[in-house]
């Protein structure tokens, strides 16, 4: 009964934040053309990081341990030419402020570099306001749906050094997976995505999101973004995703939320929310094979892509089952339907940076990093 308690208690909690979130959404719901261009370069931000010659503002917390404080980035930099405030209101002085040494960025004494106390991160009394429940029992993880972790992270732009290699997975042009689709679009047809999930579809938390700098558009703008840039201005978008739900959720209302959209791409994203109730393998699968029948009874040529979800904070009730799904969305592949494995990249991700480096809340929410993934993994399925 505990159990179930908890996984009730991290689905309210996120329920009730992406709410106030989306007040402030509701006053920039077009950011794909928006706030951004006074802060950031979209085409840069564009280039997957697994084939760039310069990362562009990757996104690290520094935190604090045994006195020290310091952070890691995704490749052995050969060269780090900036450090700035995530949220763009300052840039730090090599020297001054950082030092880069022995693959990690070292945060010098007396440096207004925020940071994060190892100890902050996983305890035992709760911090009302601040805590989510924790996977072990009798422990809570920090925990915001505000713009604190969006203040406290660091943005670093760097070359890296010659020879290092992405070894998770990587998309492949999807001409003959997504023919439609991909007919469509190099045809300079009319194409309608509709992007269909939870809170990470909608855009939590993402700069834009929230209404802060650097008002990066959510992941899902990002690709409409690109694949306007390439093809056109021809495709268009809706995104009837809602936080907190489940694919089973997904599945009773698409035939309201999906199917009159006439959509041409389905980009599906359940499955965090999903992993949390420990939901089992069988029936998610089930669930958004349901979603998929529903559309393709109205619109046979209807394509789809399956998003392998990221993965939750380990230390957070959230984490669950959410690392057995990629499996069953494997399953449910054939011509017309692909899986994208954001399960597999943040995996890869996390073995060389900490998860408060990817997240926007701490608990199941990506920050603009972890969110320029998702659209550069997709984007590989759909620009050659």
């Amino acid at each position: 009964m505990k159990t179930h308690r908890n996984n009730a208690k991290a689905l309210l909690c996120c329920t009730i934040s992406f709410l106030f979130s989306q007040l402030s959404h509701a006053q920039n719901t077009d950011s794909v053309e928006s706030r951004w261009k006074n802060y950031i370069d979209l085409k840069s931000y564009s280039v997957p990081f697994w084939k760039a010659d310069t990362i562009t503002d990757e996104i690290t917390q520094v935190i604090k341990v045994n006195g020290l404080s310091t952070s890691t980035l995704l490749f052995r930099a050969k060269k780090v030419l900036s450090v700035k405030a995530a949220n763009y209101n300052k840039v730090y002085k090599q020297g001054t402020d950082w030092t880069y040494t022995g693959g990690k960025l070292r945060i010098k004494p007396g440096s207004s570099i925020p940071f994060i106390k190892k100890e902050d991160l996983v305890y035992t009394t709760d911090k009302p306001g601040w805590s989510m429940t924790g996977k072990a029992p009798g422990t809570f993880v920090l925990f915001s749906e505000s713009t604190f972790f969006n203040k406290m992270q660091i943005a670093v732009t760097y070359i890296p050094e010659h020879g290092q290699l992405w070894k998770g997975p990587v998309p492949v042009f999807a001409a003959k997976n997504l023919p439609n689709t991909l007919s469509k679009l190099t045809g300079k047809q009319d194409l309608k995505v509709v992007f269909y999930g939870n809170s990470i579809e909608t855009g939590c938390n993402s700069s834009g999101f929230q209404n802060s700098p650097p008002y990066m558009p959510s992941w899902p703008e990002l690709i409409v973004y690109n694949l306007r840039k390439e093809y056109g201005p021809q495709v268009i978008f809706a995104n009837p995703s809602v936080g907190g739900k489940l694919a089973e959720w997904g599945k009773e209302e698409a035939a309201t939320r999906v199917v009159p959209e006439k959509p041409d791409l389905v980009i599906i994203g359940f499955g965090m929310n999903d992993g949390t109730a420990n939901i089992t393998p069988d029936k998610y699968r089930n669930d958004i094979k349901s979603i998929i029948n529903a559309v393709t009874a109205q619109n046979p040529n209807a394509e789809f892509i399956l998003i392998a979800p990221m993965l939750p904070n380990p230390d957070a009730v959230q984490n669950g089952l959410q690392n057995l799904y990629k499996a069953e969305l494997d399953k449910l592949c054939k011509k017309g339907t692909i899986v994208a494995d954001l399960t597999g990249v943040h995996r890869e991700l996390l073995k060389h940076k900490t998860y408060q480096d990817m997240t926007g809340n701490n608990v199941n929410h990506p920050n603009d990093y972890l969110a320029r993934w998702y659209a550069q993994y997709i984007c590989g399925f759909l620009i050659k």
